[in-house]
């Protein structure tokens, strides 16, 4: 009579055979962290507003860092397939009051505003895909490229000329000196790079 294994699930082996050496034990894995209800996952959270569109900053005073350019990327609003370039940058809007934001109100039909935000209001890491304002902003990111000193832009979002069926599109205008003043007095409080 043999003994048995020391593991039940092994199998016997006959003594005259080579064995495989042995291995360690496995450490003990931490279970799944689980909820109230029992399940470890969560459901996706609704997708909401991350902050104020430019829409929502029409008239404001802005004071944009820009971070990186992408060039050339698909443009899922083009039924045609064409392509758009996108600059990424932290838009800071200085003045005006509180700005509502979260909803569509543009659409049909309206969806009202859920958030509202204070000023002076940090969005960082704005897609901007405006072609007039990326191009407003092309000599900042090239500064902030060229020489490793962030590049700031300062000025009034408008629209400019429409051009054939397109809509008017977005601009800075340049800042008054009421306008700089604004925008130092907020630097002397805050550092807008970190």
């Amino acid at each position: 009579m043999t003994a048995p294994p020391a593991n039940p699930f092994a199998y016997d082996t006959p003594t005259t055979a080579a064995t495989a050496p042995a291995t360690a034990p496995l450490p003990p894995t931490a279970p799944a962290p689980v909820t109230d209800d029992g399940d470890p996952f969560s459901g996706p959270a609704p997708q909401e507003a991350r902050g104020p569109r430019l829409r929502e900053m029409y008239g404001r005073l802005l004071l944009i860092i820009p971070h990186k350019l992408e060039e050339g990327i698909p443009n899922r609003l083009d039924p045609r397939g064409g392509t758009q370039d996108r600059m990424t940058a932290d838009v800071v809007i200085l003045d005006g009051g509180s700005v509502s934001y979260g909803g569509k109100p543009e659409a049909t039909p309206p969806k009202p505003h859920t958030k509202v935000a204070g000023t002076p209001h940090k969005n960082s890491r704005m897609f901007i895909s405006a072609v007039g304002m990326i191009s407003q902003c092309r000599e900042a990111l090239a500064k902030k490229i060229r020489s490793g000193q962030p590049g700031m832009v300062l000025g009034r979002l408008s629209v400019g000329e429409a051009k054939g069926d397109q809509n008017p599109p977005y601009m800075l205008t340049p800042p008054t000196d009421a306008d700089k003043a604004v925008a130092r007095a907020y630097l002397a409080t805050v550092d807008p790079f970190a």
